[in-house]
């Protein structure tokens, strides 16, 4: 009997389909003219709350309940896709961008409250939150971003289009967030 069982359960893995992955990723700009800030920034990696730190892609269709599509699958965790997204953008503002923990005068650091694509009657969107806090120099300065993106499609793969147009503006955000904080002086 036992026998049997694991037959069959073999068999069902077997029959399933590959995921389908997907990545974060930011269009190549080929016009990069503006002068850089002689600052440093070391960038620490971000950290995610429970529940999306995890390649599965998470969805919501009612409150308070997060569930995960089957098979479909970021090729990483949030955090760990946003991280070099994050690095590459900085380093278009900055002059030097150290990944931490490094020695700087400014350190980004950024939590990922929350990323998921939320489904309401026939339409769907991507919402991602997001604290940041910079500590230049002993003096902190904080911000929460959040950003909502209306997928094309209420399918996976509408999601990661929002996702990553979501992302694009939220890292825009973020530099602008800690440009600022390094022109505070």
């Amino acid at each position: 009997m036992r026998l049997l069982f694991l037959i069959f359960l073999l068999a069902s893995c077997a029959s399933q389909p590959p995921a389908h992955l997907y990545s974060l990723d930011l269009p190549v700009e080929t016009n990069q003219v503006a002068s850089l800030l002689p600052a440093t920034i070391s960038v620490g990696r971000p950290t995610v709350q429970p529940g999306y730190d995890t390649a599965m892609m998470a969805y919501q269709m009612r409150p308070h309940e997060i569930d995960y599509f089957s098979r479909n699958r970021w090729v990483d965790t949030p955090g760990r896709m946003l991280y070099p997204i994050l690095i590459d953008v900085l380093s278009h503002q900055f002059a030097t961008v150290a990944r931490a923990p490094s020695r700087g005068a400014m350190r980004l650091d950024t939590d990922i409250v929350l990323f998921r694509q939320e489904f309401s009657g026939d339409s769907s969107r991507i919402h991602i939150v997001l604290r940041a806090r910079i500590n230049r120099e002993g003096k902190v300065f904080s911000r929460s971003f959040e950003i909502f993106e209306n997928c094309p499609s209420n399918a996976p793969y509408g999601g990661v289009i929002a996702a990553n147009q979501a992302v694009s503006r939220l890292v825009q955000e973020i530099s602008d967030f800690a440009v600022s904080a390094a022109k505070a002086y």
